[in-house]
């Protein structure tokens, strides 16, 4: 899974995150999901201690119709 910014340039499915799908977290410009997408991020990149948030029961299930959207 990946979060993305310039998701235009894409023909897979890209749903727009908003407020409502996330908590604690917030971008600085449009972001979108790409479920086919997938990067390793090292974990201390993220774990600093001041990184936090997750995504809301509505980005759950976005993600999860996202992911359903791939299957043939």
């Amino acid at each position: 899974m990946c979060i993305g910014t310039s998701a235009g340039k894409y023909h897979q499915t890209t749903p727009e995150l908003t407020e409502k799908h996330l908590d604690g977290i917030s971008f600085s410009s449009t972001s979108y999901l790409m479920p086919w997408a997938l990067y390793t991020i090292p974990p201390a990149t993220i774990l600093n201690g001041t990184t936090t948030g997750e995504l809301t029961q509505e980005g759950r299930t976005l993600l999860k119709k996202s992911l359903i959207s791939l299957v043939p």
